[in-house]
């Protein structure tokens, strides 16, 4: 019985692999032409991405566990390679076979060989002097700040750093020059190679609009683990009226800055103790632990939330001490799995809703595609869909809730949202990533005519060498990329 049991199971694994296996046969022959057009030095990659997109149309889900469960390769981690693979365990489970199917992909060890060639030649890899001799390459993001902070570009690239991104939907050209010069001086003074990358912006699909929250300064005491006490929280009591209050009282680190008015910071001494109700309701105490000439420093046992408006009253005394207004805080939506939320055309009061900044994609969507905010970190699926409002059930979220704020991503991975990837703002930046990048990456690609468009404007800029690197993050780019993923290897230039 177990005998024919593991026949069975044997036979319908070999049927599914042979059905993948004719599908990598096929998209090969429906695209035979496009594979004719591409440069030779790629072909093999090419005819391997092929391969890659048939598998991952045509895989069940359960494959890999059905092949880990026979003791075979479960296929994962075999993309440079996935038809020499393939074929290896179709001859385990079909050892007699007496004419196993003809490889046309790259096999183990040309795949590593391509992948890593490609990848040298687009990072700076390699072992010669401009190389990386370990060939790994680091990419990190440059903050604004970096452009005032030198030091940190130096430090960064001594501790392995190999391309630079500087992305384009934040500052702009006077912030990336100063970052680009600095990356250029750091190259010259330790001769170590770091290389530019730039990521245009694309559309801007985010949210907006949230309402601005009170203002809250979060005092909390420091605890072990069993919750004992360690050490109070320490804050600076200081005059609202000072101009620009933080620098004219600045604080040590761990010292909380609050703005008061009041009595009390004439009349309050050392050790004495002030009473009141926290953001929360809560009685607290402060205690005076030393009067300064630019406030009260005073310290409190217990976590305490200060909002504007809150007053402590001495104990028995007539001093006084009232929280000044403190700055709005940008808005937060708290979502939990089964949560309901309103993706809106444009702002709104309710607490269950945020903007969209194109809200033109509406009329793309369908009932049941996936939308994901914060690079994936909430997801949900639509459940209605209007030209003024999209309603979304929220499925993913940590256990004790996501936090959703203003500026964060919005993605429609499974929708055909049909918007040119390449905006005027693109076309203004990319004269500025053509002259000072060594690497473009391209955002909200979905179709070859923003493969197209790219190209228009790389040629006009006298920039085709230029490498880019394409950004996939719906299922319409991913099911079109053997229409244009590969237009950019035909005819670059060696040094590209």
């Amino acid at each position: 019985m177990v005998s024919a049991l593991s026949t069975d199971v044997d036979c319908n694994l070999r049927e599914e692999l042979e059905r993948i296996q004719s599908a990598l046969w096929q998209i090969e022959a429906e695209e035979q032409d496009t594979l004719a057009a591409v440069d030779v030095r790629y072909r093999a990659s090419a005819r391997n991405l092929l391969h890659f997109i048939a598998f991952h149309r045509h895989h069940p889900p359960q494959l890999e566990a059905a092949l880990r469960q026979r003791g075979l390769c479960s296929l994962t981690g075999c993309e440079p390679h996935l038809q020499q693979s393939l074929s290896a365990v179709q001859g385990w489970l079909s050892p007699l076979q007496v004419n196993p199917a003809e490889r046309t992909g790259p096999d183990l060890r040309e795949g590593a060989q391509l992948l890593q060639a490609h990848c040298d030649l687009l990072f700076g890899l390699g072992g010669g002097a401009e190389g990386n001799h370990d060939r790994t390459a680091m990419m990190v993001t440059l903050p604004s700040g970096a452009s005032q902070h030198p030091e940190l570009i130096r430090e960064l690239v001594e501790a392995g750093m190999s391309l630079a991104r500087i992305n384009c939907a934040h500052d702009g050209p006077d912030t990336w020059r100063e970052l680009v010069q600095q990356v250029h001086d750091v190259r010259a003074r330790t001769g170590m190679n770091c290389r530019i990358a730039m990521d245009l912006a694309g559309p801007k699909l985010r949210t907006w609009g949230l309402p601005h929250q009170e203002g809250v300064i979060d005092g909390r005491p420091q605890r072990d683990r069993l919750g004992r006490l360690l050490r109070p929280f320490r804050l600076l009591a200081t005059d609202a009226a000072i101009d620009r209050v933080i620098d004219a009282a600045r604080p040590a680190a761990d010292v909380l800055l609050l703005p008061v008015v009041g009595s009390g910071l004439q009349q309050l001494q050392l050790g004495q103790r002030l009473q009141g109700r926290d953001a929360s309701g809560r009685w607290r105490e402060l205690v005076v632990v030393e009067t300064q000439a630019n406030g009260i420093l005073l310290s409190c046992n217990q976590r305490c939330r200060f909002i504007g408006g809150l007053r402590f009253q001495q104990e028995g005394g007539n001093a006084w001490l009232e929280v000044a207004s403190l700055p709005a805080e940008p808005g937060v939506l708290l979502l939990h799995q089964g949560d309901a939320l309103r993706l809106t055309a444009a702002p709104t009061h309710d607490s269950a809703a945020v903007a969209c900044t194109l809200p033109e994609v509406f009329a793309h969507l369908q009932v049941g595609e996936r939308v994901l905010f914060d690079d994936g970190r909430i997801g949900g699926v639509i459940h209605s869909v209007s030209l003024a409002e999209v309603g979304v059930t929220i499925t993913q979220a940590r256990p004790r809730g996501s936090r959703l704020r203003d500026d964060q991503g919005i993605y429609f991975p499974d929708s055909d949202l049909s918007i040119p990837a390449l905006t005027a703002k693109d076309l203004d930046d990319l004269a500025f990533a053509t002259e000072h990048a060594d690497l473009l990456s391209y955002s909200f690609v979905n179709c070859a005519s923003d493969i197209e468009a790219l190209e228009i404007a790389l040629r006009r800029l006298g920039r085709e060498d230029l490498p880019v690197v394409l950004k996939i993050g719906t299922r319409r780019a991913f099911l079109n990329l053997p229409r244009f993923c590969w237009r950019r290897c035909d005819g670059l230039r060696p040094s590209a």
